[in-house]
């Protein structure tokens, strides 16, 4: 959220949650890996002027659980556009895993021609939930420099080149890509990376890993008519790592996908797809032994004849055989994934009952199968056979508008799991804040050790947690 006090100074607010697990980390005995957190930050802005800007900024941890480090940071920054062509800008902090800073210098010799090199610091992203690798050594930062030309009418392209130091292991990746947009509807997106890893670690062997190369062409197509209330999205990648004794030699193919789709005015229908495949098996890889597939088609209802009602029917088909080692989390006992296959059906529909109270339900169940790790979940490989998994997940839930942008939720709910003959119940509590007409910011506490996605075959979240939700 932000307030802008005049033309000159700016005050903004933010909330973050993290919910951090990384299993390699964990298993090496480091600390600070595995845990929930829950932090608060403030940036003042002073704007000069159109070409100058100067900032600074404070976050801090304010709840956490489990083993997971704080997350305090102060620092100051500044924008300054030199020319109407060359830009710079700078930030250092100082904060709880040590020194960040970032520079950056562009250049804009036209309206469609972008140049730039800029280097970046990160004290944080070695607890980046997206990496599949933990540091080792110390991180030095990544040189990036780049450019996105206009070739013509309907074509342009990019390329950037990034040297990543990220302590023992160092990358240099090339980028090259051009993007068509034939009209005002389409557009393709066709890139090629090219990198070469540098591992100077050691394996648990004690023999240091081999460096590989890696090659990933990608495709990506877009669609959105105004018009039919048509909007899609594909991209596929295929990802090939190779190595000279191929311990590290890996083909992964990457799809994802949507659809949404405005059916009248009551209506909306949207579907996605979501996979990884991979067809290694060295645990030496990123995606090694990994098959996810996720797929859902969606209907939202709102009557035009009828505000006060809307409602959400949804499926989902999940498959999901997780490798390379991947652990539930340290705090369960540093137990194993179990791969899943389910399906899973719900319906959500709310009702205003009074413009301050809004009364919800929710009933959704699962049918599928699970197969658990050897060894009483501490294994590394699964068990034979696939045991059945149902479960039927009830909610009653109030919405009450106390006072303007602001809302209180209240539920109640219950988890059945048939197979385990058990019965589990909670309640939920949160505080919504309104952004604009369609987007809420809210923060509260689960009183169960279940969510509401049905999808979690773990019992462990209890606790503190940041919603975010949007509206049409």
């Amino acid at each position: 959220m932000s307030y802008a006090f005049d033309r000159h100074w700016e005050i903004s607010f933010g909330v973050s949650y993290t919910d951090l697990m990384s299993p390699n980390a964990v298993r090496s005995g480091k600390s600070g890996y595995d845990g929930s957190r829950f932090d608060g930050g403030v940036r003042v802005d002073y704007r000069f002027n159109d070409d100058r800007l100067v900032y600074a900024f404070g976050q801090g941890t304010i709840d956490r659980s489990g083993d997971i480090d704080r997350n305090d940071r102060g620092g100051i920054g500044t924008k300054v556009r030199l020319t109407d062509r060359i830009g710079l800008e700078g930030e250092v902090s100082y904060g709880t895993h040590g020194l960040g800073a970032l520079a950056g210098l562009t250049y804009d010799p036209t309206a469609d021609d972008h140049y730039y090199l800029g280097y970046r610091l990160d004290p944080d992203r070695a607890f980046d939930l997206d990496r599949n690798y933990d540091l080792f050594g110390t991180d030095k930062g990544v040189v990036v420099a780049g450019l996105r030309r206009k070739i013509s009418e309907f074509a342009s392209a990019y390329n950037e080149s990034n040297y990543d130091m990220f302590g023992e292991r160092k990358t240099l990746t090339q980028t090259y890509g051009v993007i068509y947009t034939p009209d005002e509807a389409w557009t393709v997106d066709a890139g090629l990376e090219i990198g070469r890893v540098q591992d100077d670690t050691v394996n648990s062997a004690g023999v240091e890993n081999e460096d590989f190369d890696r090659y990933s062409p990608s495709l990506a197509l877009a669609y959105k008519n105004e018009e039919s209330g048509l909007t899609a999205r594909l991209r596929g990648e295929v990802r090939i790592e190779r190595s000279d004794n191929a311990s590290r030699d890996q083909n992964t193919y990457l799809f994802t996908g949507g659809v949404s789709w405005k059916a009248g005015e009551s209506g909306r229908l949207i579907a996605k797809i979501d996979a990884v495949l991979s067809d290694s098996q060295s645990a030496s890889t990123s995606f090694a032994d990994t098959d996810y597939v996720e797929t859902s088609v969606g209907y939202a209802w709102r009557p035009v004849d009828n505000d006060r009602l809307n409602a959400l029917f949804k499926y989902t088909w999940l498959y999901d055989l997780p490798g390379n080692n991947q652990l539930i989390g340290a705090a369960t006992g540093d137990m194993y994934a179990p791969a899943q296959r389910s399906h899973i059906l719900s319906a959500d529909a709310n009702f205003d009952v009074t413009p301050w109270l809004t009364l919800g339900a929710k009933y959704g169940f699962r049918i599928g199968e699970v197969r658990y790790r050897t060894n009483g979940g501490a294994g590394t490989t699964f068990e034979n056979e696939w045991q059945e998994s149902s479960a039927h997940l009830g909610i009653l839930r109030a919405d009450l508008h106390m006072i303007k942008r602001w809302d209180l939720l209240l539920e109640g709910r219950v988890l059945h799991m048939p197979e385990a003959d058990t019965t589990e119940y909670g309640a939920l509590a949160a505080v919504y804040r309104h952004v604009g007409n369609n987007f809420k910011v809210g923060v509260g506490y689960n009183f169960g050790r279940f969510s509401d996605d049905l999808r979690d075959l773990t019992l462990d979240d209890q606790g503190v947690f940041l919603n975010l939700v949007g509206k049409f």
